[in-house]
């Protein structure tokens, strides 16, 4: 810290003595300590306590002057003259015109010197060298002057003696050898001769270059006046401040710009990505006959999936491509942004603007374009999945179209040429009335498919009638002894023809769902796809009226009639029958010319082929669409099986009722190879949404007679049983 500032800080003048600097010191410390106690600001506290500190630097360095000035030897009367001829630069006893001409050399000098000084501390050293010289010429003139008193006489002065009396007016003689004291230019009696004359260069600045402007606006006035386009084309070259409403339309269609060109090479990069994908799983799916079929089935349809959605992204990279980012409208709002970047280096603001606001609204137009093509494209596959949906319906039940579907795909004819043609927003409405007439179709389908159940119903009942009538008949005959023959019993191939569904062949998703499931239980196995050949099974669980015609013709052993049991409980004969063991299960489809279908065979009719949680879809499951087990109870509250067919939304793609909950199903499949557990399939009364899910599977002893188990019956070809893992 140097001197002055340590003085300052200690609120002392320079050279105070070292009691002044303690008592100093003693006083501000305990003043901010106190200060530092009562603040409760903690920026404060810490600026008090930084200024403490200070005080600590301030008293070292004010001790150390003062023991320095204590310390130096006081000088002899020689000691300051002589420091004062060195200062004037003469040698002892000079002539007083040498004085007074190095006085006025050095006085010059000066004035130069404090005229550049740039800061304040460099003008007051140059005011305390000022001092020194003018203390020096008092001490260095008055011993001449004072000789030449004495000697001869004022009169009789030489002519030095009298041009430096006239010219500086030095003081007058004094006793001999007189002890020289200092004189600071604060205290000089009259400093007028002594100050500098100060130069004014701000002065003149200030005035030169108002000056200036008053004759460059003359100028630019009388310019104005006369020839106004000169000065218009001068102010191109002005450092002027930009339009803002040039950056904010330059900027904005930069920024568009960048986006359609960030739109195209995503579209790119979309495709590109599919088709390399579909390459790689084309080569990653074995030959047949190299690799399992559960793995190949998985492949395939993975590969499958691929392929779909590299379809979606070649053909919006086709119509983008050719319709968009090739169009007249792209073109223009480039070539606008090209006439901008030229106007404004032209100097033609207005113009620049009109041009960036042209090129911005045509990309954004492009940016809307685009927008309209994925809606579209989304629009053509929506229409496409119901047109696919309402075609596996019409497969499985033999359905015919209709008004909705032709109206539905001539629909689609005209959207997708609306697409060709690049009309994207004529081309939605379109697409999404397709959908609609197809899913009117499919709705209709199911109301029909609903309609044959009804009457598939009465018939079986007026069967079941016709049964009953034929059984009293023989027990009479038999009691009475009667040689009346009975009625011929139905055929198996009659009886097999009631309530069968067709599943036709083809690839499904086997096992949980990794994609829609969150988790999937180790007892089912992991997604894949699977090849089952086209089948027929029953679209209802077997009733109790139906096993009961088996029973009394002598076929059928009678199930258990324990609690719970549908068997012998009034009111349950279009209940399912349960509490029934697998042979009597498989014997009853032998009876009536079918038999019990594998896992496979089951999931397939369960699910379709898309993979879908529940036979209704992704949904959560609800007393809605499948008897389970829910807040109410078991049975959604009922505490036993529902009537088959009770829950119309929960059936599954090819139409069939109860394929979860109601009862679990007896399969043909072996739970585990080389063991005799059978498995049982779709969930039953008492289990929850987990379990009545289309993969759910469990395992069970082929005697088993529960309550929660029964059955339904297929036809048709058989394909090898998959191995559980």
């Amino acid at each position: 810290m140097d001197l002055e500032r340590a003085f300052d800080t200690l609120g002392l003048a320079a050279g105070a003595s070292e009691q002044d600097v303690e008592s100093a010191y003693r006083r501000l410390c305990d003043d901010f300590d106190a200060r530092i106690g009562r603040v409760t600001s903690l920026a404060l506290r810490d600026r008090y306590a930084a200024a403490r500190a200070e005080l600590e630097g301030a008293r070292a360095a004010a001790l150390q002057a003062a023991h320095r000035r204590r310390a130096a030897p006081r000088g002899t009367v020689d000691g300051p003259v002589s420091r004062a001829w060195a200062v004037l630069g003469l040698a002892a006893e000079a002539s007083p015109l040498e004085v007074a001409s190095a006085y006025i050399a050095l006085c010059e000098e000066l004035d130069r010197e404090l005229a550049s000084a740039s800061t304040e501390a460099l003008r007051r050293r140059c005011l305390e060298a000022r001092a020194e010289i003018d203390g020096a010429y008092q001490h260095c003139a008055a011993t001449p002057l004072a000789s030449e008193s004495t000697g001869a006489g004022s009169g009789s002065a030489g002519y030095e003696t009298h041009v430096a009396r006239a010219a500086f007016e030095a003081p007058a003689p004094e006793p001999p050898a007189p002890a020289p004291v200092p004189i600071r230019i604060a205290a000089d009696p009259d400093p007028a001769p002594r100050r500098p004359r100060r130069r004014r260069p701000l002065r003149r600045f200030i005035a030169a270059t108002a000056i200036l402007l008053f004759a460059s606006g003359g100028i630019l006035g009388y310019l104005s006046w006369t020839d106004p386009e000169w000065l218009y084309s001068l102010k191109r070259y002005l450092p002027l401040p930009p339009d803002p409403e040039l950056v904010e339309a330059q900027t904005g269609a930069e920024y568009l710009r960048r986006r359609v060109a960030e739109e195209r090479r995503d579209i790119e990069r979309r495709a590109e990505l599919a088709s390399e994908r579909v390459a790689r799983l084309q080569t990653e799916v074995s030959p047949e006959g190299e690799s399992p079929p559960e793995e190949r089935g998985r492949a395939e349809g993975v590969l499958e999936q691929a392929q779909t959605r590299t379809a979606l992204a070649k053909h919006l990279f086709e119509l983008t491509e050719r319709h968009i980012f090739s169009s007249s409208a792209l073109a223009e709002a480039y070539g606008h942004m090209e006439l901008g970047t030229e106007l404004v280096s032209a100097g033609e603001t207005d113009r620049a603007t009109s041009a960036y606001s042209e090129a911005r609204a045509n990309l954004e137009a492009t940016l809307a374009s685009l927008d309209d093509a994925e809606a579209a494209l989304g629009a053509r596959y929506e229409a496409i999945d119901a047109r696919d949906a309402w075609s596996a319906l019409a497969a499985s039940a033999g359905l015919e179209p209709g008004d909705a579907v032709l109206q539905g795909g001539q629909r689609l004819v005209e959207a997708d040429g609306l697409l060709d043609a690049g009309s994207f927003t004529a081309a939605i409405p379109e697409l999404r009335r397709a959908s609609l007439h197809f899913r009117t179709a499919l709705d209709e389908g199911r109301r029909e498919l609903a309609a044959r159940r009804e009457a598939l119903e009465a018939e079986r009942e007026n069967e079941d009638a016709r049964a009953e009538v034929e059984r009293l008949a023989r027990e009479a005959s038999q009691r009475e002894g009667s040689d009346v023959a009975s009625l011929p019993p139905v055929s198996a191939s009659e009886r097999a023809e009631v309530k069968l569904v067709t599943v036709p062949a083809g690839t499904f998703l086997y096992g949980c769902n990794g994609i829609v499931d969150r988790q999937c239980p180790p007892s089912e196995p992991a997604g894949q796809r699977a090849e089952v050949a086209a089948f027929r099974i029953d679209r209802t669980e077997v009733r109790v009226s139906e096993f009961r015609s088996c029973v009394d013709s002598g076929a059928c052993d009678p199930p258990a009639a324990d609690s719970g049991c549908n068997w012998e409980t009034p009111g349950r004969g279009d209940h399912p029958v349960n509490c029934i063991d697998w042979d009597q299960a498989a014997g009853y489809c032998s009876w009536v010319g079918k038999r019990l279908p594998t896992e496979q065979e089951w999931e397939k009719a369960a699910r379709g082929t898309d993979g879908r949680t529940y036979p209704w879809g992704n949904e959560g499951a609800s007393c809605d669409v499948a008897v389970m087990s829910s807040g109410a109870g078991g049975g959604c509250g009922e505490s036993s099986t529902a009537p088959v067919g009770s829950r119309d939304s929960g059936r599954s793609p090819y139409g069939l009722f109860d394929m979860a909950g109601n009862v679990l199903e007896w399969t043909g499949t072996l739970h585990e190879s080389g063991g005799e557990a059978r498995v049982l399939r779709g969930g039953s009364w008492q289990n929850d949404a987990s379990a009545v899910r289309s993969s759910h599977r469990e395992g069970a002893l082929p005697s088993l007679r529960h309550e929660s188990v029964g059955f339904r019956c297929a036809q048709g070809a058989v394909v090898a049983e998959t191995r559980a893992r």
